[in-house]
């Protein structure tokens, strides 16, 4: 198989296939990429956990405002007031403004959260390829060493 490392390896390597796994991933041509995948998933996992908290932490601000404005128009409706007076409305926009830039920072990072989950899975399906095709190859290269070692005996 390509990139396979062939020269005869420690025959007491061979009878422990953990081991023998080690030593070939050790020397596998594309085990630079496997763990650059790696990184990169864990990079992508690491924005998306932030983007998720991103999203909770808005959607937390934006209910804890909502909370302020019903509070607001009860305590007016408890003191009689039919039209509310200049003060208590100022307070009233200063939290409807805050409610729609917390939206906006919900909406973006909801998307990055989507785009992200869309990028992981592409990621994390790439390295199911590239562990199967590890995985072959190791056989591949296992069952080599082992025909090797067995006709090196042979010739002793």
């Amino acid at each position: 198989a390509e990139g396979l490392a062939t020269n005869l390896i420690d025959p007491e390597i061979l009878r422990d296939k953990a081991k023998a796994f080690e030593v070939f991933r050790s020397t596998y041509a594309k085990n630079d990429s496997i763990e650059a995948n790696k990184s990169v998933l864990k990079q992508k996992y690491d924005e998306a956990k932030g983007a998720g908290e991103a999203v909770n932490e808005s959607r937390s601000q934006i209910s804890q405002l909502k909370a302020m404005i019903e509070q607001l128009r009860v305590e007016r409706a408890m003191q009689g007031i039919q039209e509310a007076d200049e003060e208590s409305n100022e307070e009233e926009e200063k939290h409807k403004c805050m409610i729609e830039k917390h939206k906006t920072k919900y909406k973006e990072n909801f998307s990055k959260l989507r785009d992200l989950k869309g990028e992981i899975e592409n990621i994390q399906s790439l390295m199911e390829k590239q562990r199967g095709m590890l995985q072959k190859d190791f056989e591949g290269w296992f069952n080599l060493m082992v025909r090797q070692h067995k006709s090196t005996k042979k010739q002793a």
